[in-house]
């Protein structure tokens, strides 16, 4: 069967705290570690409601492209339990194949612990218990990736994932086209581990920290403006470059011109799911008008303003009549 696009991944169910009573505490000195959350030592902190949602990488980047109209796929892993079968049925009733889902019998479905500050915009930290997606393996037969034209390649955390990657990536050399958002596992090796895959990247997204980091890693320097990383990061090989920058909104670079897109108005009631959102609507954009950047990072910040005006990485997800219709 074709597909437009299949994401591989992480796979999460997220757990939504949401509170007051934190702080956010200004910690610039440290360029990747500026702003810190904080509650009281030894306090205890209630929360008036608990929120359950679908979430990862793989899950809430495949439920965008679906809605987006493209044919998706998914590859990730999850446990032998509920958790994971009502993730499963998720993605079928969104018109997700899942065949290339596996399932772990000695696992648990991984789950993310995500604290929100209710009365500062974007405020959130994610504690995640990766579980069955540190066991992701790349597992597929030719005939179930010959017409698929596009990868997206998200959180991968399993000890083995340079193969994950390499396999993935060797499909750059059959014609599918690479969009990828590492993760802190990824990063955190650093560029001369990651060099071979940035050179058959179509569509690198990331956040403006990662970015740092990724550029730190390959050589140091004080200027870390916008512009210095995205034109470091383009010569690493991706033929695109989009850096989120939060509230400050989202610029990208093609190896010839510097765009940026001002954020879409927002409520921000929670912040979750905001990159998976945005990355979504960006590639989605591009697989219909490749050229036309300008209107990718439109879709992205109109679909990412969608998903934190609610609470869940997946509600608010637009369709592709809706996208058209908000970022004209």
């Amino acid at each position: 069967m074709a597909y437009d696009i299949l994401t591989i991944g992480g796979i999460m169910r997220d757990i939504i705290f949401l509170t007051t009573e934190g702080l956010v505490i200004d910690n610039s000195k440290d360029p990747l570690r500026q702003r810190l959350i904080g509650f009281e030592l030894g306090a205890k902190i209630y929360v008036k409601k608990v929120y359950f949602e679908p979430g990862g990488g793989a899950s809430n980047t495949a439920v965008g492209f679906s809605k987006l109209g493209l044919k998706t796929a998914i590859m990730g892993r999850v446990g032998q339990d509920r958790e994971g079968d009502q993730l499963i049925k998720g993605f079928k009733n969104n018109k997700i194949d899942t065949h290339l889902m596996q399932v772990d019998k000695k696992k648990s479905t991984g789950f993310s612990f995500i604290l929100g500050l209710r009365q500062i915009k974007r405020a959130h930290s994610i504690f995640a218990y990766r579980g069955t997606n540190d066991s992701l393996i790349f597992k597929a037969k030719a005939s179930d990736l010959k017409n698929i034209k596009w990868f997206y390649v998200s959180s991968v955390s399993s000890s083995n994932w340079p193969i994950v990657l390499d396999k993935a990536f060797s499909f750059a050399k059959k014609g599918v086209k690479i969009a990828w958002n590492p993760s802190n596992v990824q990063l955190k090796a650093g560029y001369k581990k990651l060099s071979k895959n940035l050179k058959q990247t179509n569509i690198l997204i990331l956040n403006e920290d990662e970015a740092r980091e990724l550029v730190l890693s390959k050589k140091k320097s004080k200027n870390l403006n916008i512009r210095y990383l995205l034109k470091e990061i383009s010569e690493m090989g991706p033929n695109i470059v989009a850096i989120t920058v939060g509230k400050k909104g989202v610029y990208a670079y093609d190896e010839k011109k510097v765009y940026y897109q001002k954020p879409a108005p927002s409520k921000v009631i929670n912040a979750t799911g905001a990159g998976d959102s945005f990355s979504a609507a960006f590639v989605a954009s591009l697989f219909y008008q490749p050229e036309n950047i300008q209107r990718a990072l439109k879709w992205g910040v109109f679909n990412s303003a969608s998903v934190i005006d609610q609470i869940g990485a997946q509600k608010g997800l637009l369709s592709k009549k809706q996208i058209s219709l908000r970022a004209k």
